[in-house]
C-alpha cells in the first residue's frame, strides 16, 4: 500500500441517499431542491446509487449500493425505509460477491413480485441480468448480457428498440457515451454509436425518465471528481422529423442540459452522483470524507 492510500484511509468517502421534496416540473424549472435524508446507524457503512423498488402510504423500499468497511467493496442491499421519517427500518442484503457490485438498475417486468436487475460489476468484465424475486430477496442469474467492463450501463427502450447507455473503463468518468442495441439473435448487446460531450458529462447517473412527452438522460458531472454533480439531458433528435429512436441509430441524437444539481447535504457536501424517480418519489445520494481536512491537504499538495 503506497504512502497515499494509507493517508487517504483516514479520510475516506462516505455517501448517503436522501429523497428530494420538489416535484419534476420544480427540479426541471431550476428551483432550489430540498431533501430528506436517510437516518441510520450504520456507522461502518455507507450507502448511495439509490433505486427506488416500491412505494406505498408508510414505507419506500429502495436498492443500493452498500459499502462496509469490513469487506471493502460495494454490495447490493435492499433498505426499507419509513415514508415520514426517512428511519431506515430494514436492511437486506440482496448479494455480495468476491468483486464490487454498484449500481443496481432496475428493469420492470409484467410480475409485481418480480424486477430484473442490472447492477455494475466491472471488475469482472462483463455485464450480467438477473431476475429479483422481491418477496423471496432471491436473485437468479439470466445471463451476461455484454462481455465488456462497462459503467453505470442503463437501459432505454424506444418503439421496437432496446437500447443501452453506459461509459467505458478506463475512462468511465470521462466524455465519452457508448450506444448499444439489443441482438435477439445472440441475446447480448452489440455496439452501435458513440457520442462525445465538451465536459466530462458522458456517465449515466440513473434510469431515463420520460416527462411532458420528451425522454431524459440523468448523468455525472466528473470534472472536478468522480460524482460532483448531476446533470439532466433532454434527448433530441438533430432533424425534428426524425424518429428518436433513427436518429439514435443514426448518431444524430444530441443532449440537451436543462438542470445541474450539487449536493445540498451540510456534511456531505461534496458530490452527488445519482437521480432515479419511481411513481412521482426522486430519490439521490450525496458524497462527503471523514476528516475533509486531510483531503484538502493532500490536494493543496497535489497529491491527489
Amino acid at each position: 500500500m503506497s504512502l497515499k492510500q494509507k493517508i487517504k484511509r483516514f479520510s475516506a468517502e462516505r455517501w448517503n441517499i436522501g429523497f428530494i421534496e420538489n416535484d419534476l416540473n420544480s427540479i426541471l424549472c431550476g428551483d432550489e431542491i430540498k431533501v430528506s435524508w436517510l437516518i441510520h446507524d450504520y456507522k461502518n457503512s455507507w450507502f448511495a446509487d439509490p433505486f427506488i423498488l416500491d412505494i406505498n402510504e408508510s414505507e419506500i423500499t429502495v436498492l443500493v449500493e452498500e459499502f462496509p468497511r469490513q469487506i471493502n467493496r460495494g454490495r447490493i442491499t435492499k433498505l426499507t425505509i419509513d415514508k415520514q421519517t426517512c428511519e431506515l427500518k430494514r436492511l437486506d442484503v440482496v448479494v455480495e460477491l468476491p468483486t464490487h457490485l454498484s449500481f443496481p438498475v432496475i428493469i420492470r417486468s409484467s410480475s409485481k413480485d418480480m424486477v430484473y436487475l442490472m447492477p455494475e460489476n466491472g471488475e469482472s468484465g462483463r455485464l450480467t441480468l438477473y431476475k429479483y424475486w422481491i418477496s423471496e430477496n432471491r436473485l437468479e442469474e439470466v445471463g451476461c448480457v455484454l462481455d465488456e467492463d462497462v459503467a453505470d450501463a442503463v437501459p432505454l427502450k424506444i418503439g421496437s428498440y432496446e437500447f443501452l447507455f453506459c461509459t467505458k473503463v478506463p475512462k468511465a468518468n470521462g466524455n465519452t457515451l457508448y450506444v448499444y442495441t439489443w441482438d435477439e439473435k445472440v441475446r447480448k448487446y452489440k455496439y452501435c454509436q458513440e457520442y462525445s460531450f465538451k465536459e466530462n458529462v458522458a456517465r449515466m447517473s440513473g434510469s431515463f425518465f420520460k416527462y411532458n412527452g420528451d425522454w431524459y438522460r440523468p448523468t455525472q458531472e466528473c470534472n472536478i471528481q468522480y460524482g460532483h454533480a448531476v446533470t439532466i439531458q433532454k434527448l433530441v433528435s438533430d432533424d425534428k422529423q426524425m424518429p428518436l429512436e433513427m436518429a439514435i441509430l443514426e448518431g444524430r441524437l444530441k443532449f440537451e442540459e436543462v438542470r445541474r444539481l450539487y449536493s445540498v447535504n451540510p456534511k456531505l457536501n461534496v458530490g452527488m452522483h445519482t437521480f432515479n424517480i419511481y411513481q412521482d418519489c426522486i430519490v439521490t445520494d450525496s458524497l462527503g470524507f471523514d476528516n475533509m481536512w486531510i483531503r484538502k491537504t493532500l490536494r493543496a499538495l497535489r497529491i491527489i
